[in-house]
């Protein structure tokens, strides 16, 4: 099932079907499950403002894991830069993702740091990043700019 976010009136977030089920298979449907996460790869398309992302990290041996918190490593960074490389510089940066063990997940003070670091350190294409957290019921998105507007998008349909 592909998600797909309104971002603006001309531009839309779309999450491919493979994306979509790489992040739901981190839910934290029972209580032993530690958060997981990663970073969004994908691409800005040219005929649109649309931006769609193809794929995701998922978590790595070197990320620090818990029921609560989830500290990503380096190691996924290198991933997007293999990738980006594999893919003729066309697979771009778009976030960062996340789970929490919530039917219907919010961001915590510790999230809102962690994507304002994120846009203050890492390289990307554009003027913003977004931020999916998948929850166990649902899977919400925000985006901030770098200059520090920050919203939820709405998601605007779901397609088998």
């Amino acid at each position: 099932m592909k998600l797909v976010f309104r971002v603006s009136r001309n531009q839309r977030l779309i999450f491919v079907a493979g994306a979509v089920q790489q992040m739901l298979a981190f839910r934290q449907r029972s209580w032993w499950q530690a958060e997981a996460g990663g970073v969004l790869l994908g691409r800005h398309l040219l005929d649109t403002d649309d931006i769609v992302v193809d794929e995701v990290t998922t978590p790595q041996n070197s990320d620090r894991r818990s029921r609560f918190s989830f500290f990503r490593s380096k190691k996924h960074g290198r991933i997007a830069q293999n990738r980006w490389a594999e893919e003729a510089s066309t697979l771009a940066y778009l976030g960062v993702w996340h789970t929490h063990p919530e039917a219907d997940p919010t961001p915590s003070g510790v999230d809102r740091q962690d994507w304002k670091q994120a846009l203050s350190t890492d390289t990307f294409h554009g003027n913003q990043l977004f931020f999916p957290i998948v929850g166990i019921e649902r899977i919400r998105v925000w985006s901030m700019s770098c200059d520090g507007a920050f919203f939820e998008l709405k998601e605007e349909a779901k397609d088998g």
